[in-house]
């Protein structure tokens, strides 16, 4: 539901959120009966960040953020107990006078065992939200895990870094990982060279389209039917980091390709891509290819999204 639509009420609001939450419920439960391990569900669990876009009144989607643990994380945590299960969901959490679009992963029990704030914000979320500050990886009884959040798939340093900081595993809630005007498949592509760059399989969720489970060595694992409710699975083993047992095992000493290369990196001479101006920025910078940030920017912007998406009469 989209507020450009229209639909501002937030008694309408409410019952979206409870329908949105009752389906999570239900088919989180599906996978916990079905004996995973742990279960992805996609990005904003309660359905309300089309609220963040609406600028005429920025309380119709504060008013929807939660805490986390909070009401709809409780209801979550119900379904981890139930069936002994571990999830990671994302939700919109509210901290303080900030709104993180958080990522959540719960223990057996319905416990947090940590919480991730997306970093990389599109331009849309900067609205309303605050980014996270780093990339933390949380350990759980069977491996170190690690989250993303949607747009943070577009850029290979946050999945490089939670590899570095120990996951063995990623998952990343989002609402779409493909770009229309890039070549066909570009998703997939996308989602495949993370998990063949840092040798860690990959779970990606999204409604309605193309979750996928990929493995540490890019091979396809499992494929959502698009347009269709159901939960996809597959076995992952940790440990199957891919081999080599070519000469190279001999002239390096392993055939563990994961360890080989991360052994092989050399950061010291990496130093443009912390470098804040490097001097591809200067040209993006141009009037036509810069950030636009302002207030005033960003509400001309909204003016124009509202235009599009308010009905013809």
């Amino acid at each position: 539901m989209w507020p450009f639509a229209g639909e501002t009420d937030r008694q309408v609001g409410r019952k979206l959120i409870v329908k949105n939450l009752d389906m999570a419920c239900r088919l989180l439960g599906q996978a916990g009966a079905a004996g995973c391990d742990i279960a992805c569900y996609p990005e904003d669990v309660q359905g309300i960040a089309p609220y963040g876009y609406w600028l005429e009144d920025p309380t119709l989607f504060a008013d929807f953020v939660e805490p986390v643990p909070g009401p709809a994380t409780d209801r979550l945590a119900e379904v981890a107990a139930a069936h002994h299960m571990h999830l990671v969901f994302g939700t919109y959490e509210r901290v303080e006078d900030r709104i993180y679009n958080t990522a959540v992963l719960m223990g057996r029990k319905g416990e947090i065992i940590g919480k991730y704030h997306k970093v990389q914000l599109p331009g849309v979320e900067r609205w309303s939200v605050s980014p996270g500050d780093g990339f933390p990886a949380f350990r759980t009884d069977f491996g170190t895990v690690g989250m993303l959040i949607c747009y943070d798939l577009m850029f290979p340093e946050p999945a490089r870094a939670l590899t570095l900081d120990g996951a063995e595993i990623l998952f990343n809630p989002t609402m779409a990982y493909a770009v229309q005007t890039q070549c066909k498949g570009n998703g997939l592509i996308r989602a495949q060279a993370r998990a063949l760059d840092n040798f860690v399989p990959l779970v990606i969720s999204l409604c309605g389209r193309d979750s996928v489970i990929i493995g540490s060595d890019g091979r396809l694992l499992a494929r959502a039917h698009a347009r269709r409710e159901e939960i996809i699975s597959a076995v992952v083993d940790l440990d199957a980091t891919p081999m080599d047992h070519s000469q190279w095992e001999v002239l390096t000493g392993t055939a563990d390709l994961k360890a080989r290369y991360l052994q092989e990196r050399l950061p010291q001479t990496y130093g443009v891509l912390v470098d804040p101006a490097p001097p591809v920025i200067a040209r993006c910078r141009e009037e036509t290819r810069r950030l636009k940030e302002s207030p005033e920017e960003r509400r001309a912007a909204f003016e124009e999204i509202k235009r599009r998406w308010t009905p013809k009469a």
